[in-house]
């Protein structure tokens, strides 16, 4: 599958509201189901898929709908190109070159740094200075 990012839209054929039998479909059964959120009222479904890095997050609304897609994998693209090790200043150029202007920084911890997009739902995190996952919703 290619993990080809689009800000709001998905990942590749992964399409934000599909539902988790549509996805499963496409991609197949996925490695791990995880339930979380039900304690804040927000229950979610959640599945991993160890294998192409990727994990899938599932509002449980009277639809369960495809939400957020969190990229832990070395074939990601954005905007054409591959996104594996950039360093902070490698995806804020990126972003920048794509018109992309609300950039946040945050220092997590020492080594840890995130950058965000308010705007196009997606949050970068980074570690020793190299990208490690890619977040991002509808």
């Amino acid at each position: 599958m290619e993990l080809r990012i689009e800000f709001t839209k998905g990942v590749g054929d992964l399409q934000f509201g599909q539902s988790i039998s549509q996805v499963t479909e496409l991609i197949g059964e996925p490695t791990e189901t995880e339930q979380i959120g039900e304690d804040m009222k927000m229950p979610t479904t959640v599945l991993h898929y160890t294998e192409t890095g990727l994990s899938l997050f599932f509002e449980n609304t009277s639809k369960e709908a495809l939400v957020c897609i969190d990229i832990h994998s070395q074939e990601a693209t954005l905007f054409g190109q591959k996104t594996a090790d950039k360093t902070p200043q490698e995806i804020t150029q990126l972003l920048k070159d794509n018109n992309i202007t609300d950039i946040e920084y945050d220092k997590e911890a020492p080594n840890e740094e995130r950058i965000s997009s308010e705007q196009n739902s997606a949050d970068f995190y980074f570690y020793d200075n190299k990208l490690e996952s890619i977040t991002i919703g509808r």
